[in-house]
């Protein structure tokens, strides 16, 4: 395993992301019938393809430049993301440089959590409440 891989893992395990290879979850893509499509929604799980992910944060970066590109990472419950190893760079930098450049770039590194100001941790208010990195 190369130390970039390396590193990414380790900083999404510090971000509370899960981080599997996509042969793990051939049974649970079947069962949601997913077509092998770049977004994908159903049962509010989203399905997205990463543009390219930066080690140094643990995070991926998504084209989210239409309506349903976003609706498939905000909407749902369980978010899983699709990202190539060899897309994964040593910053966001290298990672923004080396993507597409659609209008619209997200950079995903968790689940959303918030705590309001009587300290309750809310999960999934402004995205998925669980977000898994899937290796391919």
């Amino acid at each position: 395993m190369s130390e970039l891989l390396k590193r990414f893992k380790s900083m999404c395990v510090v971000n509370g992301v899960e981080v599997i290879d996509l042969g793990s979850i051939n049974g649970e893509l079947n069962r949601l019938s997913y077509d092998g499509s770049d977004y994908f929604i159903k049962n509010s799980i989203g399905i997205v393809r990463a543009d390219s992910a930066n080690a140094r944060e643990g995070s991926v970066l998504i084209d989210v430049s239409d309506e349903f590109k976003l609706h498939c990472v905000l909407d749902v419950e369980s978010l899983y993301v699709i990202v190539k190893k060899d897309r994964i760079f040593k910053s966001s930098y290298e990672a923004y440089k080396n993507s597409k450049r659609s209008d619209y770039m997200l950079f995903v590194g968790g689940e959303s959590k918030t705590a309001d100001i009587e300290k309750q941790l809310v999960s999934g208010v402004q995205g998925a409440k669980k977000v898994i990195f899937v290796l391919e």
